[in-house]
């Protein structure tokens, strides 16, 4: 320690060691607080959480702190889950995200979570993911705004009745299918240009749906629909390469190479008798193959 370092409050010397000693001795939350976020000693950080007695204290280091072990530290310190809602929700980061879900167990907490238009995309959607009441996200799908939130609660319904009747009423709310208002989109913007924008949503099916409209002749023949469809041939889901598929077919637009490939080698049986059909009706009918 040099001569002038003695001269200063402990909590401004260089050496650590004297700041750890301050932080074993110091009640002062204050400056517990601020030890905790911005000291550049992983040790004196995680003895300043440690001594944080007030849920407040410990909120303005999850939300305040430079560094993320600090954050995370004084997150799992909180037992309260609103307040952790509340640091998730200012301080959107995907490790402190998922340190705060660790103690989110109250149902009616997830469920503001997932309604919270504040909240990022994915708390929201993890939020869903956790719920264990069936009857709570049954009610939640009516108030979530947002189609990819609605179909991510719709998955997680249990009861294949109840799921089937809250789908009836889903589409009855949103009105025409995905085709239908894809095609009446089109008639006001670019074909091409509105295939872009579904092409982002390669994990929906009311996406592959909808460039299949536009791939159509009533949908303008979008090429770039076209290569979408293409394209998701080699999803990972089987779902989606049988969906894409089938839309390619009614467009007339199936590739010839990609078609014989799934015939022979999709690992998915359903993919592979599907495909092996449509190779043999265009062989029957000479049409429809690019």
């Amino acid at each position: 320690m040099g001569r002038a370092d003695v001269f200063r409050p402990a909590r401004r010397r260089a050496d650590p060691a004297a700041r750890r000693r301050l932080v074993r001795r110091t009640n002062d939350q204050e400056e517990l607080v601020r030890l905790a976020c911005h000291d550049p000693d992983l040790e004196v950080r995680v003895l300043a959480v440690e001594r944080l007695r007030s849920p407040t204290a410990l909120r303005r280091v999850a939300v305040e702190g430079e560094y993320l072990d600090a954050r995370i530290r004084a997150v799992r310190a909180i037992d309260d889950p609103r307040v952790r809602a509340e640091i998730m929700r200012e301080r959107k980061q995907p490790d402190l995200m998922m340190a705060c879900f660790e103690g989110i167990r109250d149902q009616e907490v997830l469920a503001d979570i997932a309604r919270d238009p504040r909240q990022s995309l994915t708390a929201r959607r993890i939020a869903i993911n956790m719920f264990a009441d069936q009857a709570l996200l049954a009610e939640l799908i009516g108030s979530l705004r947002a189609p990819a939130l609605r179909r991510a609660a719709l998955e997680r319904i249990q009861d294949p009745e109840l799921r089937a009747r809250l789908a009836r009423e889903e589409t009855q709310e949103t009105g025409a299918d995905p085709e239908t208002r894809a095609l009446e989109l089109a008639r006001v913007t670019d074909p091409d240009d509105l295939a872009e924008v579904l092409g982002a949503f390669r994990d929906a099916p009311g996406a592959v749906r909808a460039l299949g409209a536009l791939a159509s002749e009533a949908g303008g023949r979008s090429a770039r629909a076209v290569e979408i469809l293409t394209r998701q041939l080699r999803h990972p889901r089987p779902e989606i390469r049988r969906l894409a598929l089938e839309r390619l077919a009614a467009a007339g637009s199936l590739p010839g190479k990609e078609l014989a490939a799934l015939a022979e080698n999709d690992p998915d049986p359903g993919v592979r008798a599907l495909a092996t059909s449509l190779s043999g009706e265009d062989r029957g009918d000479g049409g429809g193959v690019q």
